[in-house]
C-alpha cells in the first residue's frame, strides 16, 4: 500500500497503468441511480484535481447530471487489465468549482469544445445530420482563431469517497487480493475481503 492512504494508492495504481500503456488508464465507469431507482453506467474520462481528488465533467442537461441531482451517491470503477487490477470508489458526486471545471474545458481540442456547444447530451435527436448542423453552426459562431467559451451547461463533479475497494487479480487459483477502506469520521479503516 501507499502511505498516502487509499486515495494515494489509487493514484499510484493509475500512474502505473499509464506507464504500462493501459488504454483504460484515463477512464472510469460511472454508475448512477435515477430518480425512480433505475441504475445506469457509462464510461467517462477521469479528471485529476488538486489535492489528489477525482472528478469528471459533463453537460448539466445529461442523464448522469439529472441522476446525480436526484441521488448524488455514485460508484466509479477503474479497470486496468494490463495490471490485472481494479478499484471501486463509492461516494457522493458534488459540484466542482467552476474555477476547476473551466481549465478542463479549455484543455480540450477545438473540435471537442465546439462539440460541447453542438450537443444537448442525452437528448433524443432525429439523426446524425442534427448534430452535424449544430456543429457547423458552432463553427460559424466561433471561427478559427476565436476562443470557444465555456458553455453555460458545462459542469464538473468531484467524487467525495466514502469507500474504496482494491482488487489485485492474476492468481491461478482466483483467490485474488481484495480489501476495502471505509471512511469513519476522518479515519480510513481497512478490511480484507474474500475474493
Amino acid at each position: 500500500m501507499n502511505d498516502g492512504g487509499p486515495m494515494g494508492t489509487l493514484l499510484a495504481w493509475r500512474a502505473e497503468a499509464e506507464r504500462a500503456g493501459d488504454p483504460q488508464a484515463g477512464l472510469m465507469a460511472l454508475c448512477t441511480t435515477g430518480p425512480a431507482g433505475e441504475p445506469d453506467a457509462r464510461t467517462v474520462s477521469v479528471k485529476l484535481l488538486p489535492g489528489g481528488r477525482i472528478g469528471f465533467v459533463t453537460d448539466r442537461r445529461s442523464r448522469k447530471a439529472h441522476d446525480i441531482a436526484a441521488r448524488p451517491r455514485v460508484a466509479v470503477l477503474f479497470t486496468w487489465m494490463t495490471l490485472r487490477r481494479q478499484v471501486t470508489v463509492r461516494g457522493e458526486a458534488v459540484p466542482m468549482d467552476a474555477a476547476l471545471a473551466e481549465p478542463v474545458f479549455l484543455a480540450r481540442t477545438r473540435p471537442a469544445r465546439l462539440g460541447a456547444w453542438a450537443s444537448h447530451q442525452s437528448a433524443p435527436i432525429d439523426g446524425r445530420e442534427v448534430l452535424d448542423a449544430a456543429l457547423a453552426e458552432a463553427a460559424r459562431r466561433w471561427p478559427d482563431g476565436t476562443a470557444v467559451p465555456v458553455p453555460p451547461h458545462w459542469a464538473g463533479y468531484v467524487i467525495e469517497p466514502m469507500e474504496i475497494e482494491f482488487v489485485r487479480a492474476g492468481r491461478p487459483d482466483r483467490l485474488h487480493d481484495r480489501h476495502v477502506h471505509r471512511l469513519t469520521g476522518d479515519v480510513w479503516e481497512r478490511q480484507a475481503l474474500s475474493p
